[in-house]
């Protein structure tokens, strides 16, 4: 191992104490991953992610995009490729240019690709060009210069070739769908900035009223023969999925009557538009969430809802059409549905669900019959079903790979990309599926154990638990290695690490997933501490080198735990709700946090008991805490709050605070940091 520390890591408002050295971060390894070495942080970033599965019509070739960061939301480079769906040649790169390229789909003759692309644009909204934008509302006409980096629509050959723009508008194009007989395309686009807002903005005249209704996003129609747009949506109506008719006479919408984010989440409604007239009809399903599907005959709508407000949990609900009925689909069903769509003859809806700690396919009869189709060793997203349902593509990571595009056969599934051929050189850690009972109600707790490369159980290790965020969220037996996933990481560095997915998490069924409410810090907490018990029990875990961090969710049980037990000699807290009072009314989506607890004032009390910032004189484990300067999720003053209270009593706290970094990190060099300073941190506590 080197002992130098890289000069050119950022140190970003770097608070420290003089209990515990600061900054510590992790020194460069000496052997690289792929010569059999520990994993390093910059190992990870060079990795690639995958998303947006896309199959022809005619099920022969699937569409993907590559992004150029694990696990980033808006990651500068994206890249559309193209694979035979029989894997009978490797892919290919068929759209690609400086920045971003994403969201391709077929056209329904699956002759020319349509996508998403902030490449330099050479229209400029003039009714001369073939393909140019115009609208025909008044005083909404768009121009878009060269070169102006927004996301528009581009169309290309399938079989490659040059793409040309159809859209410039003068703001970004969130989604699209082509029309079935390919004629039009419906896309949906915020409302840009008036003159009048411009010139507010340059004379600094930017002041933010609260709860101010912002810009709407709209539901245009690109006429693709004469190149003109139209807006069909009404007003103080803001739309986020759309889903053709299968005649094209009506469009499935999710709307929301506000622009902010909590209605977003938790508001949604789906109707029918007429996209002729632009009426808009009544609301047919509730608190949507997700695709909206219509069947292949067009007489019902398939659509996920979020089955009790704060929660994010999918429940199954159907509308037919004709009697006017909406149909809850096994609500009593143990697993989550993630991705959800028709069978071909429209008879059941085929979903990947996920379980315990991995995914599944399964056909959804419309009794509420689940049938299991396929097991999936990791953790799957996005799935797309060839012409007659013998096919299915998935996106899926499993415990050695990062996500690739597999395929799925009666029941056997089988890789067709290898985006990181890399890994497959590296060292890493196993990674198993394990269970305990709880010793609150004797309820089995699933979880991931992730252990070094050869380890034998013939000697303790150092062991990190990590939470994950949520509480509705999980663990998965795939793919563990990213910005916010330390496990491979820090199981190559020689540490075991646990990964519970205790109650309030997905995999085990809604009454699961609600088990906390009004009790973060209750039986998840002693459901943790039990999965630690059982390992220590089993000679795995050392009980004297525990160390425990997380994100979000993961940050508060982190917070929790180092103000209720000594047991643990370090903690990492990431974005960590730690006055609940304050979350409660300071998050952007209040919704979330209702959810669990009810309207703040009538529940202080409840919100108090589980603020561990009530609670500091209590702690004695060393604890880096970490914040996005920018995250409106969970305001970072409570992260200062929680560390300034800390050094206060003389406590041991370091502090980072990263600049211009929402909830979910976006900046490379930020992610890299924080996967350094939390294996620097925990080898510094944990290797003595």
């Amino acid at each position: 191992m080197k002992t130098a520390i890289r000069s050119a890591l950022p140190l970003l408002a770097v608070l420290g104490s003089a209990l515990a050295p600061c900054p510590v971060l992790a020194a460069d390894t000496a052997i690289s991953a792929a010569k059999g070495g520990a994993i390093a942080p910059e190992d990870i970033m060079r990795l690639d992610d995958m998303r947006d599965i896309a199959m022809s019509p005619d099920g022969t070739r699937i569409l993907y995009t590559v992004t150029r960061q694990m696990a980033t939301f808006n990651a500068p480079l994206q890249t559309i490729w193209q694979v035979p769906a029989d894997g009978s040649a490797p892919p290919r790169r068929l759209a690609t240019s400086a920045g971003i390229n994403n969201t391709p789909r077929f056209a329904p003759d699956g002759a020319h690709v349509a996508f998403l692309s902030d490449r330099a644009n050479p229209l400029t909204g003039t009714a001369d060009l073939r393909f140019a934008f115009t609208t025909d509302v008044p005083g909404t006409r768009a121009e878009v210069g060269a070169g102006k980096a927004t996301l528009q629509i581009w169309m290309m050959p399938s079989d490659g070739g040059e793409a040309v723009p159809l859209t410039a508008f003068a703001g970004s194009v969130s989604d699209f769908a082509f029309s079935p007989d390919g004629k039009t395309i419906a896309f949906l686009a915020t409302d840009p900035p008036s003159a009048a807002e411009k010139a507010d903005k340059e004379a600094g005249r930017d002041e933010q009223v609260m709860d101010a209704t912002g810009h709407f996003t709209r539901l245009w129609l690109l006429d693709l023969a004469t190149g003109r747009a139209r807006r069909v949506s009404p007003e103080g109506v803001t739309i986020s999925q759309l889903a053709w008719s299968p005649d094209g006479t009506r469009i499935a919408v999710r709307t929301t009557d506000k622009t902010d984010i909590n209605t977003y989440f938790y508001f949604g409604n789906v109707a029918l538009l007429d996209p002729a007239t632009g009426a808009l009809g009544k609301t047919l399903i509730a608190h949507s969430e997700g695709e909206i599907h219509f069947s292949p005959d067009g007489t019902k709508i398939l659509s996920g809802i979020l089955r009790t407000p704060g929660f994010i949990g999918l429940g199954v609900r159907v509308h037919d059409l004709a009697s006017g009925e909406t149909h809850a689909l096994a609500d009593d069903y143990a697993g989550l549905f993630t991705h959800m769509t028709w069978t071909r003859d429209g008879k059941a809806i085929l979903a990947t669900t996920f379980e315990k700690t991995r995914s599944h396919i399964v056909r959804l009869a419309l009794d509420g019959t689940v049938t299991t189709l396929a097991d999936l060793d990791g953790e799957a997203s996005d799935l797309e079903v060839g012409p007659r349902d013998q096919l299915m593509a998935v996106s899926l990571s499993s415990p050695d790979r990062p996500a690739d595009v597999w395929t799925v056969r009666k029941g056997t599934s089988r890789p067709i990309t290898q985006i990181n051929p890399e890994v497959a050189r590296w060292s890493l850690g196993k990674v198993e599926e394990i269970s305990w009972k709880s010793s609150v109600d004797a309820r089995t707790i699933y979880g991931v154990l992730v252990t070094p490369p050869g380890y034998d159980k013939s000697r303790r290790l150092p062991t990190i638990v990590q939470i994950h965020g949520g509480p509705e969220w999980a663990w998965w037996s795939g793919w563990l290695g990213s910005w916010h996933e330390w496990a491979q990481m820090l199981a190559t560095h020689g540490y075991a690490v646990l990964l519970p997915n205790i109650r309030g998490s997905d995999g085990q069924g809604t009454d699961f997933a609600r088990a906390v409410g009004k009790d973060w810090g209750g039986g998840d907490y002693q459901d943790m501490l039990d999965g630690l018990d059982s390992l220590e029990a089993q000679g795995i875990a050392d009980p004297k080198r525990l160390g425990i961090g997380g994100w979000s969710y993961g940050g508060f049980m982190t917070a929790w735990s180092v103000t209720h037990t000594k047991r643990f000699k370090a903690g990492v807290m990431g974005a960590a709700p730690v006055d609940m009072a304050v979350m409660a009314r300071a998050t952007d989506t209040p919704d979330f946090t209702t959810g669990y607890f009810g309207e703040p004032q009538a529940h202080l009390a409840d919100l108090d008991a589980t603020s561990s910032v009530r609670l500091l004189d209590k702690v004695e484990t060393p604890v880096l805490i970490l914040s996005g300067a920018e995250d409106t999720r969970v305001p970072p003053t409570m992260a200062l709050q929680f560390y300034r209270g800390l050094r206060l009593l003389d406590k041991p706290a370091q502090m980072v605070r990263y600049p211009r970094e929402p909830h979910w990190f976006h900046e490379p060099a930020h992610q890299e940091d924080v996967q350094r300073r939390v294996l620097g941190f925990f080898d510094a506590h944990l290797r003595q």
